[in-house]
């Protein structure tokens, strides 16, 4: 079975872009998928910290070791802002990656690792029925779990770059992995 990691907010990507880590994603060596709405969140407002870092990190990896994946959520969001500019984002984020888990499942020998920022994670609606071949994870749990791997040396070391900012829901996960 082929996993591929979609990043479900711009939680994780903002957290890893303070901690100046975002390539960490890559580690698991699958593919990654971030919808066209994550990346309009993130980058919406350039100014707000670990942004600019995501577009440019975007804009270097796509197509070669990352994908924007097109959703029908963003083309009606951005139809909605034409009319209203004050149209949020509100949820739209985890709607287009529910859409392109749901593409991505359709018809293949797939599974998808889920990654939300640790404080979205238990407040999420789409994950009540997931398929078993899809893992619901954080970025803290992530990160853990890649040190325990070997893959990655010190996952605190990220995380606490990037609390001053995120603040402490991020560390949400770390029990998980701790000895």
């Amino acid at each position: 079975m082929n996993f591929s990691l979609i990043v479900t907010d711009s939680g994780p990507l903002i957290t890893l872009a303070i901690a100046g880590s975002l390539d960490v994603l890559f580690l698991p060596n699958l593919p990654v998928i971030v919808p066209d709405m994550v990346r309009h969140e993130v980058i919406q407002d350039l100014s707000r910290p670990g942004a600019a870092l995501v577009a440019e990190w975007i804009r270097f990896n796509d197509p070669h070791r990352l994908t924007v994946g097109p959703t029908e959520v963003f083309e009606e969001f951005m139809l909605l802002k034409s009319m209203n500019p004050a149209t949020k984002t509100k949820n739209r984020g985890e709607q287009a990656a529910a859409e392109v888990l749901g593409r991505e499942l359709e018809g293949k020998d797939f599974g998808a690792v889920l990654l939300f920022e640790d404080s979205a994670v238990r407040k999420t609606n789409f994950l009540t029925r997931l398929p078993d071949c899809v893992v619901v994870t954080s970025t803290s749990e992530f990160l853990f779990g890649l040190e325990s791997r070997g893959l990655l040396a010190n996952a605190q070391a990220i995380l606490d770059q990037a609390v001053d900012v995120r603040g402490n829901e991020i560390l949400v996960g770390r029990s998980r992995y701790a000895e």
